[in-house]
């Protein structure tokens, strides 16, 4: 297996090479029509490690991706953390990749991989040679003579002559984003970075206090103390909608009975008195003891 910090001139069918698969960092990509910012850092790249199965298919272009041929030109054996250039992997080349990349048709590596909820990198999927990388990676062979610098100040020395793709400028970017002119100190970054995380943590605050409402109204049959309800689900959103959803809907109210107003409806007439006819105390009791009253 070639050594990482000296790339060779050339490649055969077989051959086994470990190079760059990803520089630590946050790089803009695409998952579908949706952008998203990968954030490569150490626990994505440990991630992207503990997932790995041999062998995943390295193909020409992204092809297999895309719905197109699915002609290996390599395959990745093993993925490693190194704490200074970032995800390593060890490919083992085809007849047809080697060629490509000994001919210098196609010289980098673009990995295709699948993202958690805060777009750290977690399995690699597939891999492509390309000519046209997203992220900042070295390429298979390289012909460059000046020393190679990581992002971690790292000078590794190539052997070829083809200069090395430019690291894009990520301090610029980091200012541009918070809003920062190009002469401002760490101190400043720090602050307005973490003013920006206050007002996203306020915003995601807000935005789950008016769902916790929402929800609220939506069951308030169900919710005897709003108040508490509400501050149960900021704190714990899935485990409350969850609740919610093993209550049974309450029973409906019994349906209220029918006033007959029609106008020929009279009052009951009062039962006979069975001793009105009676003309004397004496014939009074007498009916008593007959049992009519």
């Amino acid at each position: 297996m070639n050594a990482t910090h000296a790339l060779p001139k050339t490649i055969r069918p077989g051959d086994e090479l470990e190079v760059q698969l990803s520089p630590y960092g946050a790089f803009p990509g695409l998952r579908g029509d949706e952008r998203v910012i990968q954030r490569c850092d150490r626990a994505a790249f440990e991630a992207v490690v503990a997932n790995f199965r041999p062998e995943v298919l390295v193909d020409f272009e992204h092809h297999a991706e895309t719905g197109g041929d699915t002609e290996a030109a390599a395959w990745v054996q093993r993925v490693r953390v190194d704490p200074v250039k970032g995800l390593m992997a060890t490919f083992r080349f085809t007849d047809a990749g080697a060629s490509a990349v000994a001919n210098r048709r196609l010289r980098f590596l673009s990995p295709v991989w699948e993202l958690d909820g805060e777009g750290r990198p977690v399995r690699l999927v597939s891999v492509g040679l390309t000519n046209k990388p997203n992220l900042p990676v070295r390429p298979v062979l390289n012909r460059a003579p000046a020393p190679f610098t990581t992002n971690k100040g790292t000078t590794m020395e190539p052997d070829t002559n083809e200069p090395t793709p430019a690291a894009p400028d990520f301090r610029a970017r980091l200012l541009e984003i918070l809003g920062l002119g190009p002469d401002a100190d760490d101190g400043a970054i720090l602050q307005a970075a973490e003013n920006l995380a206050q007002v996203a943590a306020e915003a995601q605050e807000a935005a789950l206090n008016a769902e916790a409402d929402a929800v609220a109204e939506e069951n308030k049959d169900k919710i005897a103390n709003r108040d508490a309800f509400k501050r149960l689900y900021v704190a714990n959103r899935d485990a409350v909608r969850a609740t919610l959803a093993c209550l049974k809907a309450p029973a409906p109210a019994p349906a209220a009975r029918p006033v007959c107003n029609a106008a020929a409806a009279r009052r009951p007439a009062a039962p006979a008195n069975p001793l009105a006819a009676c003309n004397s105390p004496e014939e009074r009791c007498a009916a008593i003891e007959r049992g009519l009253l």
